[in-house]
């Protein structure tokens, strides 16, 4: 190396800057309403089912040859340590320090994973285009993270580790919960509105249409109607814009309400039809103020029981909710997904997405609408397609008349392959329940289906393809041509004959990496400190220092290892060494906030797991813009000298 220490330090620090820029308009697009939580989620989705696979194939499959098994080895190895050093060093920070209990697992969690995928990546491709690595060793680098990012994924799904951060959540009971229902249904049934006293006719209840033939009662029904016919206060108050009444999307409810009132004027004289008409006037002016401001179709049910103080359990998702002008307030964004517009005909129609970046920023309790999995209980949340069960389990015909692939795509299995959050322990222990019975007796039989079920992820399928082609030199030669492959025909173009598959991963692939830091920026700046448990700083600040400041220390020993032990070469296997040397130096993984988030139930009084979760993250990022450059900095000048 000829290079000066200056120039070092800049090619060190150049990918610090590159990476933070990108990161930076994430967080810039979440700050405008542009990169909302559920727009964050489908990319992410995308990332993970498309873009990171077709990346991980084409590196793996370019890069990794067969004589290459022994650096897979290593770096398997070189992963349980990375994971062991940071677990060790978590869990001696929680016997000594404050950490609050509940989020035992997730400092344990937020030790063991770091980071790897985007950041390294990042990084390399930035390096391959200095003089200190060809594009050649970039590439193969990348190709190691990915393995790295195997093993990550290996140790987080298929073996369980999403469970550290799913034991710290300790749900209500649900006997118990039943039994406060009951208790607040005696405490509430005194204050009876003088409307939820009016008599309803059977028929009415069924149909969930009350109207009357009289002109006055007539309106007041057809104002519950809207609401999808629930009792509903509704006085000259609701009116105002000190409360709003959620209705749900009902437009039948609306239309037949319509036309009963209709009915009834024509039986009246010309001066009862003028009445009539004012007065339906003031009552839809009356309907169009309450209801225009938001409506619930299913996501925010759980957020409004907090604050109303209904139990999720037996809220449905019709029912309606009225909010104060504060609890409107402090609800802030939460209502804004599920709004309504009202037109002319009293249509409800959604709101546009270019809408809601008029409103103000997202913060955590968004990422907890849309990652949460569970109710109070620890039950999953229902689904749409379980929502369209009769009571008595069977399909109505909504449901019945739905094609293959709905049923695929409504799948609960089909969401664990294609998200990174929507895992628990249920789901180990409904593994194999299709299995004979025979089989099932075994202990171990879920646990293995379910390792089986994780494997067919699409970012570990595509590995284990590519690794697969990658040790068959004559595979291989069908996608690309090396020297340590052998020479076969041809296509036309005297390319290998599945050579476009390897266009297309590497056009797709590109994507992967800028996508993810963007989703990282957009994640970032929805974390917020609100309160911390007394004393948790120290134990955050503490376990931020040791994975980035002392982790590479034994980074940089481990690889000085290898090298003496002859398992690697200073000179010819550097760029894996660096691989490995950088790779103990990251910061914790970012989905730690969405495992946090599927397991926070959406009407949680106290959230400290993802107020703890959120601090941590936020602690890491300001301390890597001087730890990695330091670190590469060291291993580039000092260690690679001759």
């Amino acid at each position: 190396m000829h290079e000066t220490l200056g120039q070092v330090i800049w090619i060190a620090v150049k990918p610090i800057i590159k990476i933070y820029l990108i990161i930076g308009v994430g967080f810039g697009l979440c700050k405008m309403g542009i990169l909302t939580a559920d727009a964050t989620r489908s990319i992410s989705d995308i990332v993970l089912t498309v873009l990171l696979p077709s990346l991980s194939f084409n590196k793996i499959v370019g890069n990794i040859e067969d004589n290459d098994i022994k650096f897979v080895g290593i770096i398997c190895l070189t992963s349980v340590l990375i994971f062991g050093t940071g677990l060790f060093c978590a869990y001696v920070i929680k016997k000594t320090l404050p950490v609050p209990k509940a989020w035992g697992g997730g400092i344990l969690a937020g030790g063991m994973f770091p980071n790897i995928s985007d950041l390294p990546i990042a990084y390399l491709q930035t390096l391959d285009q200095s003089s200190m690595f060809t594009t050649e060793e970039g590439n193969k680098g990348v190709a190691n993270v990915i393995i790295f990012l195997a093993m990550f994924l290996f140790c987080v799904f298929n073996l369980g580790g999403f469970r550290l951060i799913e034991n710290d959540f300790n749900y209500k009971d649900e006997e118990s919960g039943v039994r406060d229902n009951e208790l607040q249904d005696n405490d509430t049934s005194s204050n009876v509105s003088p409307l939820d006293s009016i008599p309803e006719e059977a028929d009415e209840e069924k149909n969930g249409l009350h109207t009357s033939s009289s002109s006055s009662s007539g309106l007041s029904k057809k104002s519950q109607s809207v609401v999808n016919g629930e009792k509903n206060n509704i006085s000259s108050n609701s009116a105002t814009p000190s409360a709003h009444n959620i209705p749900v999307n009902n437009n039948k409810a609306v239309n037949d309400g319509s036309e009963d009132n209709m009915e009834n004027s024509t039986d009246n004289d010309d001066l009862g039809d003028m009445h009539m008409e004012d007065d339906l006037g003031n009552e839809e002016q009356s309907v169009q103020s309450s209801i225009a401001t938001s409506v619930n179709s299913q996501v925010s049910a759980g957020d409004y029981n907090r604050e109303l103080g209904i139990p999720a359990a037996r809220r449905t998702l019709s029912q309606p909710v009225a909010y104060t002008e504060e609890e409107h307030s402090s609800l802030g964004r939460r209502q804004t997904y599920s709004q309504y517009s009202l037109n002319s005909n009293l249509n409800l129609t959604p709101v546009r997405s270019l809408d809601k970046r008029d409103l103000p920023a997202e913060g955590l309790n968004d990422i907890v609408r849309e990652y949460s999995n569970v109710d109070q209980y620890g039950g999953r949340r229902q689904s749409v397609v379980s929502s369209l069960q009769n009571d008595d389990g069977s399909i109505n015909d909504q449901a019945s008349h739905m094609s293959s692939l709905q049923k695929i795509k409504s799948s609960n299995l089909t969401k664990i392959l294609t998200s990174d959050a929507t895992v628990s322990k249920k789901d180990i222990e409904e593994s194999g329940g299709s299995l004979p019975k025979c089989i099932q007796k075994f202990p171990l039989t879920p646990f293995i289906v379910f390792f089986l079920k994780n494997c067919l992820r699409p970012c570990s399928m595509a590995v284990i393809a590519a690794l697969t082609i990658a040790f068959i030199p004559w595979v291989k030669a069908l996608f690309v041509t090396s020297s340590h492959t052998p020479h076969i025909r041809q296509a036309p173009d005297n390319q290998p004959a599945l050579s476009f598959f390897m266009d297309f991963t590497s056009y797709v692939g590109a994507a992967s990496v800028p996508f993810g830091l963007i989703l990282l920026g957009a994640t970032l700046g929805r974390l917020k400190i609100k309160k911390l448990y007394p004393g948790f700083w120290k134990s955050a600040v503490l376990l931020v220092f040791l994975r980035q400041c002392v982790m590479p220390i034994f980074g940089v020993l481990w690889a000085d290892r290898l090298v003496k032990a002859g398992w690697l070469d200073r000179q010819k296997d550097e760029m894996l060494l660096f691989v490995m040397t950088i790779n103990w130096a990251l910061p914790t993984m970012t989905t730690l906030i969405y495992f946090t988030a599927s397991y926070t139930p959406l009407d949680c009084e106290d959230p400290i797991q993802m107020e703890c979760t959120a601090f941590f993250l936020m602690l890491q990022y300001p301390l890597l813009v001087v730890s990695l450059p330091f670190v590469v900095t060291y291993y580039l000048k000092v260690y690679l000298k001759k």
